[in-house]
């Protein structure tokens, strides 16, 4: 074992000082056959890896911990006391199920968002609370809801778009129409309550 493994990771030009000290024991540790010990200190630098925020060095640094792990556990532990899977677990909370979106759909997705404004709806003035309190003599006063303005809505086909100029062709769908091949069915909102859509 005192020979380096292929495995064993160096310090790296941006790495943290924690993270290159531990690495740097690491080594030392591999090369006098302290393979366990040298496991541990990788996984520390792994951990001040995600610390610093460096993520990817993290994943990258575990990865080499469990790898390193196999290689002294079929000398010395039983087989399957530790693989990546384990050594990965506290750097990793995605599940197999989770979807990552590649650069270009990010960027894609900001492009499309960066038009869109988000604003809070305006709350109304509070209104002063009057207690009636009837008097034996007088019947009691039914209370009533404020009213809530309703606005209108109508299903739409989207058929296409214009990216450039933001435009987009819609077509109003008919009581039970379902949206043509090729369209997006989608609802179309008026913000005015006094406007009605078509």
């Amino acid at each position: 074992m005192a020979d380096l493994s292929t495995n064993l990771p160096g310090a790296e030009a941006g790495d943290a000082a924690e993270v290159a000290m531990a690495l740097e024991t690491a080594r030392a540790l591999w090369s006098k056959g302290q393979g366990l010990e040298s496991v541990r200190w990788i996984q520390r630098a792994a951990e001040n890896a995600e610390s610093a925020g460096n993520d990817l060095r993290a994943v990258a640094l575990a990865r080499a911990a469990a790898d390193l792990r196999a290689e002294v556990s079929m000398a010395s532990e039983p087989p399957g006391a530790m693989n990546e899977a384990a050594a990965l677990t506290p750097y990793d909370d995605f599940s197999e199920q989770t979807i990552v979106d590649s650069p270009a759909t990010s960027l894609a997705r900001a492009s499309l968002q960066s038009g869109v404004q988000i604003s809070e709806a305006p709350v109304p003035p509070p209104t002063s609370s009057v207690v009636v309190v009837p008097s034996p003599l007088t019947p009691p006063v039914a209370q009533t809801a404020p009213r809530v303005p309703q606005h209108a809505a109508v299903r739409v086909a989207v058929l296409g778009g214009n990216g450039s100029s933001r435009d987009l062709t819609v077509r109003v769908l008919g009581e039970g129409e379902s949206a043509p091949a090729g369209s997006t069915e989608a609802l179309l909102v008026s913000l005015d309550p006094q406007r009605k859509l078509p």
